[in-house]
C-alpha cells in the first residue's frame, strides 16, 4: 500500500455519503490488515495528526490497548455479518487524548479495495450531557441532595435486599415543623437558604451507609440498612436524634436568628404485614402524619396494624369517591331563631352522605375521611354554592332569611383557591355576600393567625360575616377575638347541655354573652334541646338559639313546608 493512497480524496468510503460526510467526525477507508488508504480532510483535522505521519498507521494504534480486544471483535463481527456494525471506543487523538467515539464499521469487498469502511462520532459531549440530564433527574437542584427519583429507587434496592438477605432496612422521613412560617416573615430568599442549611446539617448529621434526600419542599430522607429488627430500630433512633439536634441549632439569616424543629416517621422494613415495593415510604409517611397530629418535634415509629377497621374505611374511602360521582350528597339546613320572639333569621346549611347500602352516613364518619383524602375542597366548594343557590330559591318563593351559615374546614381555609370559590359562588348564585355567614373553628383562627388575618379581611371586605363555632372548646382568648374581623360567637353545645345544672357552665356562658356584648358580636347557643334551657339563656342575655327544640337539621323541602304550616315561622323584617 502506498502511503500516497491516504491523499486520495476521491475514494469515497463506502459506509458515508458525501452528504453525511461533514456530519461525522472521521471517515475513512483500511484496508484487511486495518492500514489506511483514505482518510477525509476533516477526519485529519480532528485527530490531529499529519496526512503523511497517519498513513503509516494502522486502526490499532489508534485505539487504547485495553481496547484492541474489541475492536478486534468488531472488526470480526463485520466481516462475519456483511453488515454495519457499532461500538462505543476510543480514538486517540495526537497520539494522548483520548476521544470516546461511537465507531461504525462495514466490510468492503471490491476486488480493487477490500477492507473496511469506517464512520465515528465523538459521543463524549452526548455521554456529558447525558450524565448531566441523569444527574438533573435524580438530584434536587437547591440542595444538591438525591431527590425523591432517586429515593423510590434506592428503596426499591434496600428493601429486596432486605428480604434476599433476611436484614432489615429502615427509613426517616423528617419534616420540618410550620416551615412555611420563615418564607411569610422573611421571605423565600431566606427559606431556601435555612433549606440548604438544613440539608447541610443533615449530611453532617449523617453516618457512612446512611442516605440523605430532599423528597418535597421541606421533607428529608435518611434510607440505611441493618441487621435485625431490634438493630434498626435502635439505630433509627440514633439518627432521628442527631437529626433534631443538627435542626435544633439556631439559624441565622441576615442577622436574624430563628429556630426551627422537625417531625420524623420512621418505619423498618420488613414487617409481619407489609412487604410490597412501597410500602417502607409508606410506613414512614404514615408514621410522620402522626407525629405531626401529635404536634411535631417528635419522632414517632411506625406500628405495624392488622385492625379489620383498616379495610373498613378504604371500603368507604373508595365508597366515597363513588358518592361524589353519583351526586349521594345533599344539604339539610337547621334553623337558627330569634331567643325571644323564636322567628327563624338563619340557617345552618349540613352536609348529608345517602349511601345506597349503609343508608345516612353520619358526617363525623365521612368529613374526617374528606380531609384525609384531598375530598373535602370539593365537597366544601359543592356546599357553598348549594348553599347560596338554595337561599336564593327560597327568596324567590317568599321565604326570606337573613342569611346562610357555611362550615368552611381548614383545609378549605388554607386553600390558594379559596377566595376566587367564593367569589365564584356569589357571582353564579347572584346572593347579596352580607348574607353569607361562613362558620370556622378557633383553632383554624389561631393555626397562622398572620395569614387568618389577612384572609378574613379580605373576604370581609366582600360584605361576608364570620362566626365563631363551638367557642370555649379551643383557645377562647379575649386578644384573637378582638383582632380579627368577626360577627358571631356560637356557645358550644357541650355547655348547653348541663346548662340548668351546672354553675360552671352558667358562669362560662354568662362570661361568654358579656364578652360578646363588650365586643359588639352576637351570640348564637348551639344543642338547645329544652323550652327551660331556652328560658334561661334568654334571661341571661343570649340573642339566637340553635337546636332540636326548635327543629332538627331537615332537607330544604321540608323546611319550606314548615314555613307553609306555620310550624316555623319566619322573624319578620326590620
Amino acid at each position: 500500500m502506498h502511503p500516497a493512497a491516504v491523499n486520495e480524496p476521491e475514494r469515497a468510503p463506502s459506509v458515508a455519503t458525501e452528504a453525511t460526510l461533514a456530519a461525522v467526525d472521521f471517515v475513512a477507508q483500511v484496508d484487511a490488515s486495518l492500514r489506511f488508504c483514505y482518510v477525509s480532510a476533516g477526519s485529519i483535522e480532528f485527530l490531529g495528526y499529519h496526512r503523511d505521519y497517519l498513513s503509516s498507521l494502522t486502526l490499532h494504534e489508534l485505539v487504547p490497548s485495553h481496547e484492541i480486544d474489541e475492536l478486534d471483535a468488531l472488526v470480526a463481527r463485520a466481516q462475519q455479518s456483511g453488515k454495519l456494525e457499532t461500538a462505543t471506543l476510543h480514538l486517540l487523538k495526537s497520539l494522548t487524548t483520548p476521544i470516546l467515539v461511537e465507531l461504525r464499521i462495514v466490510a468492503t469487498h471490491t476486488p480493487d479495495l477490500p477492507g473496511f469502511a469506517l464512520a465515528a462520532f465523538e459521543v463524549s459531549q452526548w455521554r456529558d450531557r447525558e450524565a448531566a440530564l441523569r444527574h438533573a433527574l435524580n438530584h434536587d437542584s437547591l440542595t444538591g441532595l438525591e431527590n425523591l427519583t432517586a429515593l423510590k429507587s434506592a428503596l426499591d434496592a434496600a428493601q429486596a435486599e432486605a428480604i434476599h438477605t433476611h436484614t432489615h432496612a429502615a427509613l426517616l422521613l423528617v419534616d420540618i415543623d410550620d416551615f412555611q412560617r420563615i418564607n411569610r416573615a422573611l421571605g423565600y430568599d431566606a427559606g431556601d437558604d435555612m433549606l440548604r442549611e438544613t440539608a447541610r446539617r443533615i449530611q453532617h448529621a449523617a453516618r457512612a451507609g446512611e442516605r440523605v434526600t430532599r423528597v418535597a419542599s421541606d421533607e428529608f430522607a435518611v434510607l440505611f440498612s441493618a441487621g435485625t429488627s431490634a438493630e434498626a430500630a435502635t439505630a433509627a433512633e440514633d439518627v432521628a436524634r442527631r437529626v433534631l439536634s443538627a435542626i435544633a441549632q439556631p439559624y441565622r439569616y441576615r442577622g436574624q436568628h430563628t429556630h426551627l424543629s422537625a417531625s420524623i416517621g420512621a418505619a423498618i422494613f420488613p414487617d409481619e404485614i407489609e412487604q410490597d415495593s412501597s410500602s417502607l415510604l409508606r410506613m414512614a409517611d404514615h408514621a410522620l402524619a402522626q407525629a405531626k397530629t401529635s404536634g411535631g418535634n417528635i419522632v414517632v415509629f411506625h406500628v405495624p396494624d392488622d385492625d379489620p377497621r383498616n379495610a373498613e374505611r378504604l371500603n368507604l374511602e373508595a365508597d366515597l369517591y363513588e358518592g361524589v360521582r353519583n351526586g349521594e350528597f345533599s344539604l339539610h339546613f337547621q334553623p337558627i331563631t330569634q331567643s325571644r320572639g323564636g322567628g327563624v333569621v338563619g340557617v345552618e346549611a349540613l352536609i348529608r352522605w345517602q349511601h345506597p347500602v349503609h343508608g345516612l352516613v353520619p358526617p363525623t364518619a365521612f368529613i374526617p375521611l374528606a380531609e384525609s383524602i384531598g375530598l373535602i375542597n370539593y365537597l366544601g366548594n359543592w356546599v357553598l354554592k348549594a348553599a347560596c343557590m338554595q337561599l336564593v330559591q327560597w327568596d324567590s318563593e317568599g321565604f326570606v332569611l337573613d342569611y346562610v351559615s357555611v362550615n368552611v374546614s381548614p383545609q378549605q381555609f388554607r386553600d390558594k383557591r379559596f377566595t376566587q370559590n367564593v367569589k365564584e359562588a356569589l357571582q353564579l348564585t347572584g346572593l347579596d355576600p352580607s348574607r353569607l355567614v361562613f362558620e370556622i373553628t378557633e383553632s383554624l383562627l389561631m393555626h397562622d393567625p398572620e395569614e387568618a388575618t389577612r384572609l378574613l379581611e379580605t373576604l370581609a371586605a366582600l360584605g361576608i360575616a364570620f362566626a365563631v363555632d363551638d367557642f370555649g372548646t379551643g383557645y377562647s382568648s379575649l386578644s384573637y377575638l378582638q383582632r380579627f374581623p368577626l360577627s358571631k360567637l356560637k356557645i358550644d353545645r357541650s355547655f348547653i347541655e348541663n346548662l340548668l345544672t351546672s354553675r360552671n357552665n352558667q358562669a362560662i356562658v354568662a362570661a361568654v354573652v358579656g364578652l360578646a356584648k363588650s365586643l359588639g358580636l352576637e351570640l348564637v347557643a348551639e344543642g338547645v334541646e329544652t323550652q327551660a334551657q331556652r328560658e334561661l339563656l334568654i334571661e341571661m342575655g343570649c340573642d339566637q338559639i340553635q337546636g332540636w327544640l326548635i327543629s332538627k337539621a331537615l332537607p330544604a323541602g321540608d323546611l319550606m313546608r314548615c314555613f307553609q304550616d306555620k310550624t316555623l315561622f319566619l322573624q319578620a323584617p326590620l
